[in-house]
């Protein structure tokens, strides 16, 4: 975490929030009336967004006057590092010039979203995939990403490389290979290109995990994407000594959108999910109104 706050700040001010990863940013304005205002932009991962796209999203264009907030949480993909969060914080300053500035990880983030001041096994599978052990306050271990050459196992980018591959090497059922050309139209030209020439290539492989929203209950799918989840908790879940005493909760698009496999493959290790989010930006908001910050 790195943070700018000043003490003695109080929530009758304009607030926002900020969930950013890999493909999107999700704004939601709190205003002292209590009334909420959401807006998306491009995301803003400082280990794929450079400068000119965080003045591109950031600039004249921006949906929100920045004039009006006083305080702005910033929770994003790529902001564990302290060097890149010094690199946003820095964008967000010269943006926000009249707001108290905190740049968190989107994992602390779903902390807060997801367990408030509570302990517990927190998962994001989204674009990328990561885990942590809370202890109601901080982040006290966690299994480091290796992000999406080396890791992210179970999130899109996985997903969507494992369908990749089975497209390409043939070896999906022909029903399945026949949908995912006629949904994608992608040759192996123009699928190196995007991977190698592309700016955000992890985003631009996940987009393919979308196939899966509609068609994983198919028997090869689901079993595809049951080794992929079971991949996450070898590498991670397992990894934490009480990771059979403390609550597991997940938010991210993965979770969400295939939680009856993910579900199942949790029983497969004795463990119950107790919360499954899709996006962790209600639980952000939820927080921040009973902390008063």
């Amino acid at each position: 975490m790195y943070n700018l706050a000043l003490k003695n700040q109080t929530f009758f001010s304009m607030i926002l929030l900020a969930d950013s990863g890999s493909t999107k940013t999700h704004w939601k304005l709190l205003k002292p009336n209590n009334t909420l205002e959401s807006h998306y932009t491009k995301g803003l991962n400082p280990y794929f967004a450079g400068e000119e796209t965080f003045l591109t999203v950031l600039g004249d264009g921006f949906p929100i006057n920045k004039n009006e907030i006083r305080h702005l949480y910033f929770y994003g993909s790529g902001c564990a590092a302290e060097n890149k969060a010094l690199f946003v914080t820095d964008f967000l300053k010269q943006h926000f010039t009249t707001a108290q500035i905190f740049v968190y990880s989107d994992l602390f983030g779903a902390c807060r979203a997801l367990l408030g001041n509570n302990p517990g096994i927190v998962c994001i599978l989204g674009t990328g995939s990561v885990s942590c052990v809370f202890d109601g306050n901080n982040i006290v271990d966690n299994v480091p990403s290796l992000g999406y050459i080396l890791g992210d196992e179970a999130g899109g980018v996985s997903l969507g490389r494992e369908l990749l591959r089975a497209y390409f090497y043939k070896n999906f059922p022909p029903e399945l290979h026949d949908a995912f050309h006629e949904t994608f139209q992608i040759t192996r030209d123009e699928l190196l290109l995007n991977i190698y020439h592309s700016p955000s290539p992890n985003a631009y492989l996940a987009t393919f995990s979308s196939f899966l929203k509609t068609n994983y209950t198919h028997p090869f799918l689901h079993e595809m994407i049951s080794n992929c989840f079971r991949n996450f908790f070898t590498n991670h879940i397992i990894k934490y000594p009480d990771y059979q005493k403390l609550p597991l909760v997940f938010t991210g698009s993965v979770s969400s959108n295939l939680q009856d496999i993910l579900t199942e493959v949790a029983a497969e290790y004795n463990l119950t999910i107790q919360k499954i989010m899709k996006e962790p930006m209600p639980g952000l908001v939820e927080y921040h109104q009973q902390n008063l910050i």
